[in-house]
């Protein structure tokens, strides 16, 4: 797979472990990353989850995709990026392919490098972020504007009926030092977040928002290399709701200072699934809000990956990498899940659900390095 982040799968065995790090209050979890981590999870799918589906996406010369470097998902449709045409491919969730969206160029509505793709929260609009423009088509593929960026915007959002813009922190200082900034359609700023503070800037002491996402129908944002995830409320206000204790129990946590760097980040309502680097290694690891303790997902050696054990289904060991409406989702190209799924062990995999291990059984038999990506869908319990 060749999103940015899959890239960080190099796995680890190591003795990791569990205390009781985070401290909840009405507003705010304190994650505490200065106490040992002991304890090894013992999760499965089958105690979170209730579901799980396979989704081929459809491939032909006219979708064909080489690799997904970003993807975005409502209720009805799937978005994918691949740069390396570059093309942006609609999809519908039953994995037909319904339209291509845009074109390569300089003129009204064309793109040449996109920096994100997005279908927008409402699930009305397809957004391209190409530089300094925003284009905004319907579902129906059609042109329907450009947004002017007042500056280089990272990342992307809807908020209301306009956007909201994450601006790289050496950009920020034209930007009033601000980080996020709100724009109607026709690109004027209508309020700024995050105010940031030169000096520490200079410094590279202060971290940056890294990466939008949507919890209990509010925008969070988490700050790259940093100590906090905030949510943005409807009246334009900033709150923290999760804040990172230094593990080596400094007041700031930054590139310099920290051996321990928190680099991706997938909330649902019940648990936080995150990955640390410490000395090079990647440590996979989640946070049950519930009782406040942290885990450590174990490297399955065996089968060469990583992630909960699916004991559904029979397949693979799932790790998430999106939330949406009660389930968690990852898109796996088929070659590299075919390679997981080959391995002898799947079929003696634990399953506790016999029409779902048929269902797998079915899909694995007709799974191949051919077929388009596959959505990996998991309904979790109410």
């Amino acid at each position: 797979m060749s999103l940015k982040f899959s890239a960080l799968i190099i796995l680890v065995t190591l003795a990791v472990s569990c205390s009781r790090p985070v401290k909840n209050s009405k507003d705010l979890t304190v994650l505490d990353l200065s106490q040992d981590i002991t304890v090894e999870s013992k999760m499965t799918l089958s105690q979170i989850a209730n579901e799980i589906n396979y989704t081929k996406l459809e491939s032909n010369p006219d979708c064909f995709i080489k690799r997904i470097d970003q993807y975005s998902i409502t209720g009805q449709y799937i978005l994918i990026y691949d740069q390396s045409q570059p093309k942006v491919l609609l999809f519908d969730r039953q994995g037909k392919f319904i339209r291509k969206i845009g074109n390569i160029g300089k003129g009204p509505g064309e793109f040449n490098r996109p920096s994100e793709v997005r279908l927008s929260r409402d699930g009305k609009y397809i957004l391209i972020m190409d530089f300094l423009k925003v284009i905004r088509f319907g579902l129906d593929g059609k042109l329907i504007g450009e947004t002017k960026l007042p500056d280089f915007a990272k990342y992307i959002d809807t908020f209301d009926d306009g956007l909201i813009g994450v601006f790289s922190r050496s950009n920020s200082t034209r930007m009033d030092n601000y980080s996020l900034a709100f724009l109607d359609w026709e690109g004027n700023c209508t309020g700024k977040l995050m105010k940031r503070d030169q000096e520490l800037l200079k410094n590279r002491k202060a971290s940056r928002p890294s990466m939008f996402y949507t919890m209990n129908n509010e925008i969070r944002i988490n700050e790259g290399w940093a100590d906090t995830v905030y949510a943005i409320r409807p009246d334009r206000t900033l709150e923290p709701e999760i804040v990172l204790k230094d593990p080596h129990g400094k007041e700031e946590i930054s590139m310099e200072n920290m051996n321990f760097q928190l680099s991706i980040w997938m909330e649902t309502p019940d648990y936080l699934f995150f990955w640390g680097v410490d000395k090079n290694m990647v440590h996979p690891m989640y946070l049950e809000k519930k009782s406040g303790l942290i885990y450590h997902i174990p490297f399955h050696k065996d089968l060469h990956t990583m992630g909960i054990p699916n004991d559904l289904d029979g397949g693979a060991p799932f790790w998430p990498l999106r939330y949406q409406d009660g389930s968690i989702y990852r898109i796996q190209e088929a070659n590299t899940l075919k390679s997981v799924l080959d391995n002898p062990l799947i079929d003696k995999a634990v399953f506790t659900n016999q029409t779902l291990h048929d269902k797998f059984l079915a899909f694995k038999k007709n799974l191949s390095d051919e077929d388009g990506p596959i959505l990996i869908e998991i309904k979790l319990k109410k």
